[in-house]
């Protein structure tokens, strides 16, 4: 696949990012324009299926699906490796692939907090819009899922 020149490279690994910071703010309207007006989020269904199965199309629907997260206690997104490619006819496309450890914590009745964690990928599509990358489509797979306890957690998020 040909490379991207660096400064895409740059603007896509600061995407990629602002896309974990932003779900652990819980910045969900923000996290929506991250992605392009009529773009496509695939999500698995675990523990039914960990591969990418419901799909959601559109802004108002990403903010919608990604809003689940507020069940958690805390999240934490950590991009652990990505790679991206050009797009041979069209300057303006990308493809890419984003590693990432991704853990949902939730406290029960009785205050013990539990860390459920997915090792997970996306396999994105990406759209420069005036000059602004941004994600046409992003598909969700999980590769493991671990539990485990949680020490504290800190009450402001």
């Amino acid at each position: 696949m040909p490379r991207l020149p660096p400064v895409d490279r740059l603007d896509l690994d600061d995407l990629v990012h602002r896309y974990a910071v932003l779900v652990d703010q819980r910045a969900f309207t923000a996290v929506g324009e991250l992605f392009t007006p009529d773009a496509e989020l695939v999500l698995p269904d675990p523990p039914t299926s960990l591969r990418p199965t419901v799909e959601v199309r559109g802004r108002d629907a990403v903010i919608g699906a990604l809003g689940r997260l507020t069940g958690f206690a805390a999240t934490f997104h950590a991009v652990v490796g990505r790679v991206a490619d050009a797009d041979p006819g069209d300057p303006d496309r990308a493809t890419g692939r984003v590693a990432c450890e991704a853990h949902h914590v939730s406290v029960d009745e009785d205050g013990r907090a539990r860390d459920l964690t997915w090792y997970l990928h996306y396999d994105d599509a990406y759209a420069r819009i005036d000059d602004r990358w941004l994600i046409a489509r992003r598909a969700l797979s999980v590769d493991v899922i671990a539990t485990g306890p949680v020490r504290k957690v800190r009450a402001d998020g």
